[in-house]
């Protein structure tokens, strides 16, 4: 494991040279606001609907205060408060599985950190998973952007249900307004298994002559959580210890104002230990970004490439006394590519506008393990394609036509011949049999018609196609549980076909000033889906009677609404969310067990509100989390667990004491409710103790200089 050695000393190298350059920056540029160059403008708290109002399509945004202040860094709740939008949430997980409209894992939707695709996963014991995995600490964050549904550019490459960013910090995040060099710091402490939290970061920015400029900024930051009590006051048994650290290190370079150049590396290290497994799991996290932009102001050229690599590394570890067949499993998940795209723009007539993107991208994702990868098959998958979009703007009527071709291949092992069995040497490891590979491609149209009849009315629909191409995970899955050659109770599936969704999108924004009382906002999206999936693929016995990963006959339905939006009075505001949809899932042989299923509830909602006081620096605040009735599969329908609906109440509050002082506080479940969380896992449920958090209480402050 490389974490606590390269990759700690790398980062305190660069957070060294981001303190050398604040020893450096002060007399190179004046400091005071009035001779500072215009800085980016960071909008804090989303109640007015700045940045997805005027979207046509599905889009939900969380800003640094969402995450960090009113939910305490728990992103997996700031995603479960935005319609649409789930997460499979295993207690003994801190992995980050995101569910959109129903689907998750396999590469269904895009989870990425910075833009850079998260593909690790790692099938493990009975109640296991192939769902992708993201791991971040999440002091770490500043914001989480999601898109449902068809998903434009390089981040929709391959992609079914949508994508979600996790965007993390950099310099602006760090730097007081009008200032060219400082630090931030930030530490909780709580209740309940909430031990600690704490950041510290180092920035600055400096001119490089004419309009250059070069910013850096550097971060360490560490979580400690312990098991927690239950609402009934029970110590849930699965979660235990963990105590994930992360580094990061990030440096932007504008030689002038038409070039800029960003450089990234984060680093996460974490230990735990899933019930699931039986193993305690060791992670290494790592994710490297190139980006570099060219803006020369000219209306045809407004180029973007990007680049990145990102490897996970897993390790079982059998300490905690369980050392028998997994122990010493490795396995690492590499994933490279990039992407390139450029805008344009085009005044067609005084009252025509045309817009122009074009683009191509390239992914690159492996899984490699050692002989003890138990059901996690060896393979690589390549995603390339390119695609265009273009919006005529005319009078009231927006009309954007996109396209795109994503091409696909998958290499990878039919399976593993036992030593001493043909001709593979006694006293070896088992060896390799045929190598297998397969490849397609698909066309993926998009057409939205989106109008302005009214300055506070945006009607729209949207027509799309999606596609999502089968993982190494699933076709090359052999088997069963140690791929040792041994007799196989499951088999590979050379023939899986890609998922292919064809949908509606029927939405309408809605935004105006001055509703209630002079100088408020108010903001409201409305949207309805209906997907039709073909060759949904499932864990299910095939024709010949052997257990594989199939392709589903016929058409899965998933439909649904969604809502979001929000009041802002200054002196009060409020903001909501509610989903109200059907997207069960086909269930396969053993649902739930050998690769758990998600399922969501029906319905489930989110409310907000709170006021200001002390010229609104003193924020408080209450939040209601409504989930209604689900199930969790397991072998079958009649067998599976039924999941009774629950309403939590949390309260949060902060307070600017100055420029440089900040101090927050959170209750999370103020009245103590016992329940169980949905979409939790086979494991949770089957435990049969209740998994929900009990109260829990953690206040912080974060300090900037």
């Amino acid at each position: 494991m490389t974490y606590d050695r390269s990759s700690a000393s790398t980062l305190l190298a660069g957070t060294a040279m981001a303190l050398a350059l604040l020893a450096t920056a002060a007399p190179v540029k004046a400091q005071d606001a009035a001779a500072t160059d215009l800085q980016q403008i960071n909008i804090e708290g989303d109640s007015d609907g700045d940045g997805i109002i005027d979207i046509p399509a599905a889009v939900s945004k969380a800003d640094r205060v969402k995450i960090q202040e009113d939910f305490a860094g728990d992103v997996a709740q700031v995603l479960r408060s935005s319609p649409g939008t789930f997460t499979r949430e295993p207690s003994d997980q801190p992995g980050i599985t995101v569910n959109i409209r129903g689907l998750q894992g396999m590469g269904r939707v895009n989870s990425m950190i910075d833009g850079v695709p998260q593909t690790f996963r790692n099938l493990s014991g009975h109640g296991g998973t192939f769902d992708n995995m993201l791991y971040v600490e999440q002091n770490m964050l500043v914001g989480v952007d999601v898109t449902r549904g068809a998903v434009s550019g390089a981040e929709g490459m391959g992609t079914l249900a949508g994508a979600a960013n996790f965007r993390t910090l950099d310099v602006d995040d760090v730097l007081l307004p009008g200032r060219d060099y400082g630090v931030m710091t930030s530490v909780r402490a709580g209740t309940n298994g909430f031990d600690y939290s704490r950041l510290l970061t180092g920035a600055a920015r400096t001119d490089i002559g004419g309009e250059g400029e070069i910013g850096i900024v550097g971060a360490l930051s560490d979580t400690k959580k312990s098991p927690y009590d239950n609402g009934d006051g029970v110590t849930y048994p699965f979660a235990g210890d963990q105590h994930p650290k992360s580094g990061l290190f990030k440096i932007n370079l504008s030689p002038d104002s038409d070039h800029k150049l960003a450089l990234g590396a984060i680093w996460y290290g974490n230990d735990f230990l899933p019930g699931s497994s039986g193993y305690n799991w060791q992670i290494e996290n790592q994710t490297y970004t190139a980006k570099y932009t060219y803006q020369p102001g000219s209306d045809l050229i407004d180029l973007s490439i990007n680049a990145y690599l990102n490897i996970t590394d897993l390790e079982f570890d059998g300490s905690n006394g369980n050392v028998t067949t997994f122990d010493g499993r490795k396995g690492t998940n590499t994933t490279t590519g990039f992407d390139i795209s450029n805008r344009m723009r085009f005044d067609l007539s005084d009252e025509t506008e045309l817009k122009l993107t074009y683009g191509g991208a390239y992914s690159r994702d492996q899984y490699e393990g050692n002989a003890k990868r138990g059901a996690n098959p060896d393979g690589t998958l390549v995603k390339a394609g390119v695609f265009s979009e273009a919006t005529i703007t005319h009078g009231i009527f927006d009309l954007t036509g996109g396209l795109r071709y994503d091409y696909w291949s998958l290499e990878g092992i039919s399976g593993y011949d036992a030593p001493g069995t043909n001709g593979c040497a006694a006293d070896g490891q088992p060896c390799p049999m045929e190598e297998l590979s397969r490849d397609g491609g698909d066309v993926n149209p998009k057409i939205t018609l989106a109008a302005r009849p009214l300055d506070w009315l945006q009607p729209y629909v949207t027509y799309a196609h999606t596609s999502r191409p089968p993982t190494a995970a699933e076709m090359f899955y052999p088997g069963g549980h140690s791929f040792d050659g041994s007799s196989d109770p499951v088999n590979n599936n050379p023939n899986l076909l890609p998922e292919k969704s064809r949908g509606w999108e029927f939405g309408v924004n809605m935004t105006t000033d001055d509703l209630l009382t002079p100088g408020d906002t108010a903001w409201l999206k409305v949207g309805y889906f209906h997907n039709r999936i073909r060759d949904y693929i499932t864990y299910d016995i095939g024709e010949d009677g052997a257990a594989r990963w199939v392709n589903v006959d016929g058409t899965t339905l998933m439909k649904g609404l969604e809502v979001e939006g929000g009041y802002d009075a200054g002196r009060y505001y409020a903001g909501f969310s509610l989903t109200l949809a059907d997207t069960n899932q086909p269930e396969g042989a053993a649902a739930g067990v050998g690769g758990d299923t998600g399922r969501l509830p029906d319905d489930f909602a989110t409310i907000d509100v709170g006021m200001r006081f002390l010229d609104e620096t003193l924020t408080v605040g209450g939040r209601m989390r409504y989930v209604g009735k689900s199930k969790q599969a397991y072998i079958n329908q009649e067998m599976a667990f039924e999941l009774d609906a629950y309403t939590l109440f949390d309260a949060h509050a902060s307070w600017q004491i100055n420029e440089n002082a900040k101090v927050f506080v959170n209750i999370e479940n103020v009245f103590d409710e016992s329940y169980m969380k949905a979409n939790a896992g086979l494991m949770d449920s089957y435990g049969g103790v209740k998994n929900g958090r009990g109260r829990t209480f953690i206040i912080g402050a974060t300090a900037r200089f």
